[in-house]
Parts: C-alpha cells; structure tokens; sequence
C-alpha cells in the first residue's frame, strides 16, 4: 500500500482473491503493537482526510463480513501502519515486516506448487508408477513448471549443452528423469527430472522474477510431494476396497429389493457394492461411500448386462431401475405405499448425487 492518497492504487492491482489478506491479531504480532494501538493507529488515519496518512477499503484493508469495527489488513495496509510508527516513533518496523512479507510470499507458493502437483496427478491417465518413482506425461508437467512447449524446449537444451560442455552436470537418464511407456504417446517425466527442469529453469531461464520463485518453489518440494502422492495413489485401491466392505456392513441388505442374506438359505443372497460412478472413469469417486450402491450380486450383474461396456453414471441406475426392476417395490396395498416411499428415496439419493459430482472431481 502507498502512505499518500496520490499513490494509493497500485499500477497493477490484484483481485482481493490474489492477495493476502491478515487479521488484527496477526497484524498486530507482525508489526509488534497490541491490537488496541493498531485501532487507534486506524482512527487517526481514518478522522484526517486532508493528511498524507490514509487507509482506504479495499485497497489496504477490508472489515470483517458481518463485523463492522473489526478489519483484515493487506500487505500494503500493514505497511502502511508500520511506516507511521517509524516516522512517529522512530525504530525499524519496516526492515522486519520485509523479510516476514518475503518468508510469507514464499510459503505461499510453496503452497501453491504443492495444490498444483494434487491437482495434476488426479488424472492417473496422465501418470505411470514405477517403483519409487512417478512418472509424469510432458503436459502435465508443464503445468506443474508454468510453462509451454517453447520453454519446455528451451530448458530440454540447455541441460544438454551444459552436458555436451562437461560442466558437471548430471545427464537426463532414460528411465530415471524421463521415459516413454508402451501403449502412451509422448515423454514422462519423474519427481528428479521435474527437480532438474525447474533447477534448470531457475538458473538459466529467461524469464521474470515471479516464474523465477515459482520454479525454486518447485524444485524445493516437488520430490516430496510426489513422494505423498505416489503413497495415496498406491493405497487407493485397499481404500476402496474398504470403502465397499464400510457400505456392505452397513446396508445389510440390497437397496433395490431390500432382500438381506441368511445363513440357513440354501443358495444365499450376496450383497454387492456398486460403483454409481464408474469407477474406471472417476476414480476421485470410488472410495466416497456415497458413491456406493449395495445390491445383491444377481441385480448386479443385470444391470452391468444392460449399460453394456459404457462407464456409468447415478442416472444410468434410475433408468434401469425404473425400466427393468419395478417389481421390487410392488406388493399388497398395505405395504405398496411403503414400497413406493423406498423408491422415491432411492431415486431421490441416484439423482442428487449425479447433480452433486457431474463434472465436479474431488482430490483424492
């Protein structure tokens, strides 16, 4: 934030979502002031309008929603804040607030980078796991780097020539930095050679000073965090696997005909626990127990009979159901009522689901 109103808007604002925003408290701690004289500090700058010294909402600070005497304070308002006090008082509040505001900026895109490998490696089409290491598809991984083809490229060369020029540079290895998998297209590559493209990237790209952090951000925690998410993929499916054990001991009986197996039936009731998701196509859904439809094994298989090879969806069920399964909810007029208010809910349940998760993909 600018101290003066003639400076007050920044060349290039960011939307409040980009920017930071700290409570009172925080403030407080940072500057090094109670909270009470950081308020008073605000009532000054608030009851003289002709002065240099000025917070205006939205730019430097924003009131808490539903509170309105309390504040959240931007970067900008913090320094701001700090600067009077150093022009008043005397003393270095804005050498300390810096180096906190850099430490900050880069936790942040640690944070960020972290959220971006989540992101990338939900789509296990995009990936291969080969012992220890997770190999990433190139496209993916220029979204990890921020980057394009061009700069892909570009930091591809200048690895080589730094190898061909006997600097010491480690060469890219086939099968440790990258690879190529049967029956995929295009170059992989793994948490080391992501490491050694954002190195690369950092040292001796061209480019600004935001990439620039962006990058050593990835180069500092790419490896574990691939590392954790190489664990979570692996572990998926004892995930899912526990998931429809979760769904079968809790139903009991099948959904559908609300028929429950028994030990003295000569040819007992299997339950089943069915995908509403496929769970080929959306495996973000298929260890969400909601996701879960316990039937019985015979209903099962009819339904998988009747959508043929194509992955289904909650809607999918409701049209077999009502075309094909109906007279699981029939019965005398006495219990034909009851029947019918176990079909509206289970419909009810099918279609609030696909509502909830089409097109909307959970991390997992």
């Amino acid at each position: 934030m600018s101290i003066t109103p003639s400076a007050a808007s920044p060349a290039n604002p960011r939307s409040k979502r980009e920017r930071d925003a700290f409570s009172d408290k925080e403030a407080a701690r940072m500057i090094g002031i109670p909270v009470s004289k950081l308020y008073r500090i605000c009532n000054i700058f608030d009851a003289h309008s002709d002065d240099t010294w000025d917070l205006i909402e939205g730019e430097f600070f924003e009131f808490e929603p539903g509170q309105a005497r309390k504040r959240r304070f931007y970067e900008e308002g913090v320094m701001a804040i700090a600067k009077y006090l150093e022009e008043t008082e005397g003393g270095s509040f804005l050498a300390k607030l810096k180096e906190f505001f850099t430490h900050h900026r880069a936790r942040v895109t640690r944070a960020l980078v972290q959220r971006r490998i989540i992101q990338v490696t939900q789509d296990r089409s995009a990936l291969v796991i080969r012992g220890d290491l997770l190999f990433l598809q190139q496209p993916s991984v220029m979204r990890v780097l921020g980057t394009n083809g061009k700069g892909m490229a570009g930091t591809i060369r200048r690895i080589e020539e730094a190898d061909a020029s006997l600097e010491g540079a480690e060469a890219l290895q086939p099968g440790f930095h990258f690879d190529h998998f049967p029956e995929t297209s295009g170059r992989y590559w793994s948490q080391v050679g992501i490491v050694r493209l954002a190195k690369t990237m950092g040292e001796r790209g061209k480019i600004n000073k935001a990439r620039r952090a962006w990058v050593k951000a990835v180069a500092d925690v790419a490896e574990e965090c691939f590392e954790f998410q190489r664990k979570v993929l692996e572990s998926h499916e004892a995930r899912v696997k526990a998931a429809k054990e979760r769904a079968r001991t809790k139903a009991r009986q099948c959904a559908v005909s609300q028929q429950k197996p028994t030990a003295a039936d000569r040819n007992p009731i299997e339950l089943e626990a069915h995908h509403l998701f496929d769970a080929s196509t959306r495996p973000d859904l298929a260890a969400l127990e909601d996701n879960l439809l316990v039937i019985t094994s015979a209903l099962h298989r009819n339904f998988h009979k009747w959508i043929g090879n194509r992955p289904c969806e909650p809607k999918d069920f409701v049209d077999y159901l009502i075309r094909n399964e109906l007279e699981h909810f029939d019965g005398s007029p006495r219990t034909r009522e009851r029947r019918d208010q176990q079909r509206q809910k289970l419909i009810n349940r099918l279609e609030l689901l696909q509502v909830h998760y089409e097109g909307n993909r959970l991390l997992y």
